[in-house]
């Protein structure tokens, strides 16, 4: 019997392994935009220069590692920021339609 996570992440299905590589990025990018938000917030109510410079530091680690995963999501096609808008559109519907025919299938 299959469990729970193997059916969310499509085990055995190369394009439900994709998909759920491109939902764990997903989910570490949106983590990481909080965290940059969260040392930016930080970096301009800071009292004194060290500590500002400290939340400063953190906050340009958080930015280097969002680019890092953007360029990932890039390279393996999961965000593709150069195609014309409508076909964005089209690929964002059928993904949506994809994560509801699995769920109806769990």
């Amino acid at each position: 019997m299959p469990s729970l996570f193997s059916s969310l992440m499509g085990e055995g299905n190369q394009s439900g392994i994709q998909m759920g590589d491109q939902a764990i990025a997903n989910q570490m990018l949106a983590g990481k935009k909080a965290v940059a938000q969260g040392y930016l917030t930080a970096t301009l109510e800071s009292a004194t220069p060290e500590i500002r410079a400290l939340f400063a530091d953190n906050l340009s680690k958080a930015v280097m590692g969002h680019t890092a995963l953007t360029e990932l999501a890039v390279k393996r096609e999961w965000y593709k920021p150069y195609e014309i808008p409508e076909e964005q559109l089209v690929h964002t519907y059928q993904q949506s339609e994809s994560v509801v025919e699995n769920r109806a299938n769990i």
